[in-house]
């Protein structure tokens, strides 16, 4: 990952204006059509945030570019965090489905299967969600690295903003979950259960507002919905969400951050590289709508 400073003379210009010119492997000097189409997969970031090509840059502040990564960013249609010949990290952004689906016209699954058809996808993330997917590049690099998701080898921390406030500063949820189908027989829902699968979040608060609270969750479990339903246990449901969330929350967080999502972001991986066995650790960019909430996740600009 490649950064440099906006200087003053760049006060004011777009952020794929900056992009265009940046060496590239496998692609030379970016060209203004392809600096666009990566400033509108949101390709840079600008602060530590994920930001759109048309944004408007500031002097003094970091401008963040997987340069390296630039042809297949474009070829994939994602953004890329980290990656080498064994493993890619990829930064989903919301909206994006990670898996083929009935009603899915584009997926992250049909993207790696067009453009790298021996790759597979190590964990899920909801639709809604954003943040790093860990990825496979070849067969043998899949199975190691669901070797390590099984021995708990792999750690995966997110953010998320709940409703309320939370109390306490670090709390380990520990409640024992159980999938099961609502009434209409299409939409699976995972409960609390006694008899369900063990389960285990680790939450730490990271900022407060008034009636919501940013939160780091790491997981020990990794069960489906594991973290909607965890925090909807202790009364305090990811805003945001349609469906473990609260209705009149989530309206007033649309009327006033206009957001319809569910506000969950995987922040951060790290995971042994499955060639040499040495430890990698990736932090994502953080996306606008968790800054729109809590302004302190930007990182400030220099003076």
């Amino acid at each position: 990952m490649s950064s440099f400073q906006v200087s003053s003379e760049q006060d004011g210009f777009r952020l794929d204006a900056l992009l265009q010119g940046i060496e590239c492997p496998d692609l030379g000097a970016l060209s203004q059509k392809k600096a666009r189409l990566l400033g509108a997969l949101g390709a840079a970031a600008v602060d530590g945030v994920r930001s759109e090509g048309t944004t408007r840059v500031k002097a003094g502040s970091t401008v963040t570019f997987a340069a390296d990564h630039a042809a297949l960013m474009l070829d994939l249609g994602v953004p890329i965090a980290f990656g080498d010949d064994d493993v890619l990290v990829l930064q989903k952004p919301p909206g994006l489905a990670v898996h083929k689906g009935p009603l899915v016209d584009h997926s992250v699954a049909d993207a790696l299967a067009r453009e790298l058809p021996e790759a597979g996808l190590s964990q899920r993330l909801d639709r809604e969600a954003s943040g790093l997917l860990l990825v496979g590049r070849h067969k043998a690099a899949l199975a190691f690295l669901g070797a390590a998701m099984e021995r708990g080898d792999i750690t995966r921390e997110y953010l998320a903003i709940v409703h309320g406030e939370f109390d306490g500063e670090q709390r380990t949820i520990d409640l024992p979950l159980r999938v099961t189908d609502e009434p209409d027989g299409g939409k699976p829902k995972t409960v609390v259960d006694p008899n369900g699968q063990r389960s285990v979040s680790h939450v730490t608060v990271v900022d407060r507002r008034a009636g919501s609270t940013l939160v780091r969750v790491r997981l020990e479990t990794g069960r489906t919905h594991q973290i909607r339903a965890h925090l909807l246990a202790q009364g305090h449901p990811l805003l945001g969400d349609p469906r473990y969330g609260d209705r009149n929350a989530n309206d007033k967080v649309h009327a006033t951050f206009g957001i319809r999502r569910t506000l969950l972001h995987g922040e951060r991986l790290r995971f042994p590289q499955p060639t040499s066995g040495a430890a990698v650790e990736v932090t994502a960019a953080h996306e606008p709508d968790f800054v729109r909430m809590f302004p302190k996740l930007r990182a400030r600009p220099a003076q």
